[in-house]
């Protein structure tokens, strides 16, 4: 091999090494800076002109006028857990949340269902 080749092919593996993921998984207290994940779901059994408010960990209020999918608009951290409520019901219905409560989701979360009666 030409000694010129191997040189920049050693220089090129060096460059690309191991280096740690951003966080140390070993147990200790560092977590990924700006990692973050979405809280969402679906809704159903909502009635049409029917609007719920529901909550991520006591904020976020997020108003959903239809069945189908939401995704609330601020993300939560890497470190942060998570607990969907319904602040107000629609009028006439009672809406009751499933999968609401996590903690470190380790990914965005999507099956938090909302069931309206």
């Amino acid at each position: 091999m030409n000694k010129a080749i191997f040189v920049a092919a050693s220089m090129l593996v060096t460059a690309c090494g191991g280096g740690g993921g951003g966080y140390d998984s070993g147990g200790g207290s560092t977590t990924p800076a700006g990692l973050t994940y979405t809280i969402g779901g679906m809704v159903s059994g909502l009635n049409a002109g029917g609007t719920v408010v529901l909550q991520n960990n006591g904020g976020n209020n997020l108003s959903v006028t239809q069945n189908g999918a939401f995704t609330f608009s601020a993300p939560i951290n890497y470190a942060t857990g998570y607990d969907v409520s319904v602040l107000t019901n629609p009028a006439g219905q009672t809406c009751t949340v499933t999968n609401g409560v996590g903690a470190y989701p380790g990914m965005s979360v999507t099956n938090v269902a909302v069931t309206c009666h």
